[in-house]
């Protein structure tokens, strides 16, 4: 139960280790289905952790190829495309549910900065890369 406040104080620590900070942050969350390859959200840590950086300032936006809208605390979003644009507008991509058709690389290659909650990034260089 407190995984959610611990990723969001990772994710703090890896922006501010970037100069930058969470109020205004573009932040991507990667998967927010409960687990792997389904489409339930009940209980999902992903809501926490988006409620969370929105309480702190940030502009979060998602991406899970399973879940194309989702309701949070009122507020409706939409999946967003997981495409090289997406990436490189972010902030920081926090990698919360590693669905199999995930390509890890593409988004090393794009990203800024990562949180991996999953170790999907292990083995993979890059000095934006942090792992929980």
């Amino acid at each position: 139960s407190g995984m959610p406040k611990y990723v969001v104080q990772k994710t703090l620590l890896a922006l501010n280790d970037h100069e930058k900070s969470v109020k205004g942050a573009r932040i991507l969350i990667e998967g927010v289905a409960y687990k792997k390859d389904i489409n339930d959200v009940r209980e999902s840590p992903a809501l926490d952790i988006m409620s969370e950086l929105i309480s702190l300032g940030a502009d979060i936006s998602y991406h899970d190829e399973f879940v194309p809208e989702l309701d949070l605390n009122g507020t409706q979003y939409q999946s967003v495309s997981l495409s090289e644009a997406e990436l490189k507008q972010s902030d920081c991509v926090v990698i919360v549910t590693n669905h199999s058709a995930l390509d890890v690389g593409f988004v090393v290659e794009h990203a800024k900065l990562i949180v991996d909650t999953r170790n999907v990034t292990k083995g993979m260089d890059g000095q934006g890369i942090w792992r929980i």
